[in-house]
């Protein structure tokens, strides 16, 4: 047999390191897509925690202020330790609006330096309430 007619089958070495090189840019391409998608959820997680969270300490207050309290604070309990609520309630006119108040409120959060605030109506027609330090 001549060396001429023998054929060599496989890849040589530059294919293979441009096949490798191929491979581990997709995989470095889906694991940055993945930490991506990681972030999202936590933050979308993050999120729906504080409008929950939210939702039920403006409830809480609400109920507060139809018992007769201008002003007070909370917790969400062991479940949320780092989580704190507080409100202000203010008569919007006494004399055209009665029973009507402007609500302040405050969400303390762990990881926000300045507390999230929401702007709020409540309407009591019951309307007796005493100021409170």
């Amino acid at each position: 047999m001549n060396a001429s007619s023998t054929s060599r089958a496989g890849f040589t070495l530059i294919e293979v390191v441009i096949a490798l090189a191929i491979l581990g840019t997709g995989m470095l391409v889906l694991l940055e897509s993945h930490f991506g998608s990681l972030m999202l959820f936590d933050q979308a997680q993050d999120q729906t925690l504080v409008e929950l969270l939210s939702k039920q300490g403006t409830a809480l207050a609400e109920i507060e202020i139809l018992t007769g309290k201008t002003n007070g604070s909370g917790d969400f309990g062991d479940a949320y330790p780092d989580y704190e609520w507080e409100y202000t309630a203010t008569i919007v006119d006494e004399f055209e609006l009665p029973g009507l108040l402007d609500v302040e409120f405050s969400l303390f959060t762990p990881y926000e330096d300045e507390p999230l605030e929401f702007l709020f109506r409540v309407y009591d027609g019951a309307m007796e309430y005493e100021e409170q330090s």
